[in-house]
């Protein structure tokens, strides 16, 4: 959500662009600050910064995205198995990196992945795939013998060839991993290259679908639970996988929304009923908006301040359900700033209401929120403010 003074939007943040009524009535009843998902100076992805915000040391417990993503894309994980997140691409005749999404809408990415996950098996691994949001999918490698310390397939730019996996310890599992991820990604362009749906694709002028990118090994995380950690249940409304999968992995029940897409076309009132009706049994509801983050990547600042008008009128449908009586937190997980097209270390806006709160501003932007009640926070603290602000903390000492 946060952002960086944009070149293109005449020194200006998308949210002080935006035009947010809800947001902006909030700060005038809530608390303020800004929040460095991690620490000062470490650029988050959206899996670690997670994990912090939510109070679990990613230091700790980050075990890879791979995890989150096979989880929420519906998969069921057992010991020893190894998960990625991977994307369809397209590559030149020389592997070379052209486009990491094959265009970030791809319609065809179900039944690609379909195709793939009968048609890609060794003879001991078994090799499941399932494809999440837009251009993403999940793969898992199940059998004996395999290890997540290798490196990504995926280049994470363009205009070099398709990186080569390679374990990253000396055993012998990370050395036959990687030896799987490279036959697995040579089949995979081969199968993918003269598939129908990709000749179609490029019968009308679009790029094919014709490889697959994998990164963030890793394997399931032994963690506590939200409920065990806070004393309260929780439900996750949310359309992207990766969170699903986290959520489900600390214990958050978080069910597949019909409409809630993880994209600019997530339907936010599928979103808030489903949240408003999960607060009749539970004590903690966690909604996530992600078109803001895909508009700074793709460096669209038009796009993201339309993303930040959505969400607000997310937030005011959300304010007429409740009860008034909530702690209400607004944040986000970490800067995608729309001049940079990736993440960084900035710090986001934080905005915490609640019946007793401070009223610190007039409007929800960077610059209101730096000069706000709460200072500046680190994610690990947040749900301790929260819960002490909701009158759910125990006493430190006598």
């Amino acid at each position: 959500m946060g952002d960086r003074l944009s070149r293109r939007l005449e020194r200006r943040t998308p949210l002080q662009v935006a035009s947010t009524p809800s947001l902006d009535e909030l700060t005038h009843t809530s608390s303020l600050g800004l929040l460095y998902p991690i620490a000062p100076g470490v650029t988050p992805g959206s899996d670690t910064s997670h994990l912090a915000i939510f109070g679990f040391d990613p230091y700790v417990y980050y075990k890879g995205r791979g995890p989150f993503e096979a989880l929420g894309a519906g998969l069921e994980l057992k010991p020893g198995d190894v998960a990625f997140r991977g994307n369809f691409a397209h590559v030149d005749h020389n592997m070379v990196v052209v486009d990491r999404r094959a265009g970030r809408s791809l319609d065809e990415a179900f039944a690609l992945a379909d195709f793939l996950n009968q048609n890609l098996s060794f003879d001991d691994v078994e090799v499941v795939i399932r494809q999440t949001t837009e251009h993403r999918f999940a793969l898992v490698l199940r059998g004996k013998g395999l290890s997540p310390s290798v490196t990504d397939t995926d280049p994470h730019r363009t205009g070099v060839r398709l990186a080569e996996a390679r374990p990253i310890s000396p055993s012998q599992e990370a050395v036959r991993t990687a030896e799987i991820l490279n036959r697995l990604t040579e089949l995979a362009h081969k199968s993918l290259n003269q598939h129908p749906l990709n000749l179609k694709r490029e019968e009308k002028g679009l790029l094919k679908a014709n490889a697959i990118l994998l990164r963030g090994a890793g394997t399931l995380s032994n963690m506590p639970s939200f409920e065990e950690t806070y004393g309260i249940k929780g439900f996750a409304a949310t359309g992207t996988a990766m969170i699903r999968g986290f959520c489900r992995t600390i214990g958050l029940e978080a069910p597949f929304i019909q409409g809630a897409t993880g994209d600019s076309r997530t339907n936010i009132d599928a979103k808030v009923r489903a949240g408003l009706k999960a607060l009749e049994t539970n004590d903690f509801l966690y909604v996530h908006f992600k078109a803001t983050d895909a508009a700074g990547h793709d460096k669209n600042p038009e796009m993201k301040v339309q993303m930040v008008e959505k969400f607000d009128q997310l937030i005011g449908q959300l304010l007429n359900g409740l009860t008034g009586e909530e702690v209400l937190c607004v944040t986000g997980d970490h800067c995608t700033p729309v001049d940079l097209g990736e993440h960084s270390a900035d710090p986001v806006p934080l905005l915490v209401g609640s019946p007793d709160s401070y009223g610190d501003g007039e409007k929800f932007t960077e610059v209101g929120c730096a000069f706000g009640s709460l200072g500046r926070l680190r994610g690990l603290e947040l749900m301790r403010v929260l819960m002490n602000q909701a009158n759910r903390i125990s006493k430190f000492g006598e």
